[in-house]
């Protein structure tokens, strides 16, 4: 047990007292459960979308990418998450608010049909539980080392906590608890960068870590990793556009504007705690020496280098960064089951308090087999840009043409999702390892390619609906 020990069990406590308050919100209502009773005003939304984006792989996952390889491979993280934002509030937040959707898939539904929503649905629970199985991963790492208890129950506890309170309150346990956990986490990252600069230096830092760790090779070289961050990067900033949680937060948003304006926010906060992240992980790099497993070597940070209430701050800001984005993810999963899978494949109808009921039963084995992928490889990090590889691949094309493309049908996009996921997996297995990158950069260049000709192909026989854009100028949703 450390020192950290007590400050980390009482936010985790605040945290579950916070979540389960929120039960009392639902008021036995699936859509407030789900969307807020689409009601969120633009500080709430941009707080909960940059608590989604900032979690453990953003975090400790970039700390840990930066002292095994470079600091720009650890910042391609928080770059991508913040440009996925951007790119998010410029093309699709507003027309998608005003569907009034309440998931994501369901928008493939609307647009595509059951087929095209089915195959997204599964393909997102997949990259999701990934996701999930991140920041479960960060939690235990945290928990475990402050508290001395092994890796396995540090992760069984956390995830009772996290699900707990999930379950209580869906969406407002999202939005209460990400208050009070992401700005912790800004105050942190930015007390303790503030501090690194102050007592040391910027350029005594540069100068104190290995040439590899800051060259700029890992941006423009082929043999120093510049095709796998740039990879990376583009992932994140596109594959985040098919983000559950970012998306469920849009829609929840109180009008169009909002939303949009939500994003841009959110995504400009990320920036800020990438670069104090970045700094963070340059002073653990020429700091932190005899480190065998990476991943602790931001809690060593906080524990033994930073002032001790930076080091709090950091540690608990890691610890609720990751709470607040397994929550949102494990809540936004477990609606997809029941609405989307579920609901959408079962004769008789479920009334609404039904759906609360069953959405709040599938938040168990989401969480369950989450905490099963974290178990088997706790990589934050990793783990994120793996999640965004899969819907990158196959599902981003479908979803802007659907917006923005009049001609766009469920042929295309059914073909354009099985084609750029099959690609994926084939290209993990056969892609030389000098190029590894393309593996992630074609497989959507392919799937947009077969989307197009099978849309033009089969114009003439394929059911068609009209894009967003027009059905919002026709019909004003």
């Amino acid at each position: 047990m450390t020192v950290m020990f007590w400050p980390v069990v009482i936010f985790m406590a605040i945290s579950l007292a916070i979540g389960l308050y929120t039960y009392t919100q639902v008021r036995g209502s699936s859509e407030r459960f789900t969307v807020c009773d689409k009601s969120l005003p633009f500080i709430v939304v941009g707080t909960t979308l940059m608590a989604q984006a900032v979690d453990g792989n953003a975090t400790l996952g970039a700390v840990s990418l930066t002292y095994t390889s470079s600091v720009w491979a650890g910042f391609m993280i928080s770059l991508g998450l913040a440009a996925s934002l951007f790119v998010v509030g410029r093309f699709l937040a507003a027309p998608l608010n005003r569907m009034n959707l309440l998931t994501l898939p369901e928008f493939f539904y609307r647009r595509y049909g059951t087929g095209t929503e089915l195959l997204v649905s599964l393909l997102t629970i997949v990259s999701f539980t990934i996701l999930i199985a991140g920041n479960l991963s960060a939690v235990a790492w945290v928990f475990s080392v402050v508290s001395g208890v092994d890796y396995l129950p540090s992760l069984l506890i956390s995830t009772v906590v996290i699900v707990t309170y999930t379950i209580a309150g869906g969406l407002y346990s999202a939005v209460w608890t990400d208050f009070f956990q992401v700005y912790v986490a800004l105050i942190g990252f930015v007390g303790a960068a503030v501090w690194l600069i102050a007592t040391r230096g910027f350029d005594h830092m540069l100068a104190a870590v290995p040439a590899q760790t800051i060259d700029l090779a890992a941006l423009t070289s082929l043999n120093g990793g510049a095709l796998v961050n740039w990879a990376g990067l583009i992932a994140l900033a596109f594959g985040n556009t098919m983000a559950l949680d970012f998306m469920e937060r849009v829609f929840a948003a109180k009008d169009g504007r909002t939303a949009q304006r939500g994003c841009y926010y959110s995504g400009s906060m990320t920036l800020v705690i990438g670069v104090c992240v970045a700094v963070v992980g340059l002073a653990g790099v020429a700091s932190v020496t005899g480190i065998e497993d990476p991943r602790v070597v931001l809690p060593a940070m906080a524990a033994a280098v930073l002032p001790y209430w930076i080091g709090v701050l950091v540690f608990v800001g890691v610890l609720g960064a990751s709470m607040s984005t397994a929550n949102g993810a494990i809540l936004v999963i477990s609606v997809v089951l029941a609405r989307n899978v579920i609901q959408r494949h079962r004769q008789t109808p479920i009334n609404d308090g039904g759906m609360l009921r069953l959405s709040r039963l599938m938040a168990i084995p989401v969480a369950a087999a989450a905490a099963l992928v974290a178990y088997i490889r706790p990589e934050p990090g990793i783990l994120l840009i793996i999640a965004f590889d899969i819907v990158f691949a196959g599902c981003v094309v479908p979803l802007f043409a659907g917006v923005y493309w009049d001609k766009a049908n469920s042929t295309g996009a059914i073909a354009s999702v099985v084609v750029g996921t099959s690609v994926r997996l084939l290209a993990h297995f056969v892609t030389p390892a000098p190029w590894s990158g393309l593996d992630t950069l074609l497989p959507p260049v392919i799937s947009a390619v077969t989307f197009y000709a099978v849309c033009q192909l089969t114009a003439s026989t394929a059911p068609s609906r009209h894009s967003v854009l027009t059905e919002v100028a026709q019909e004003g949703f």
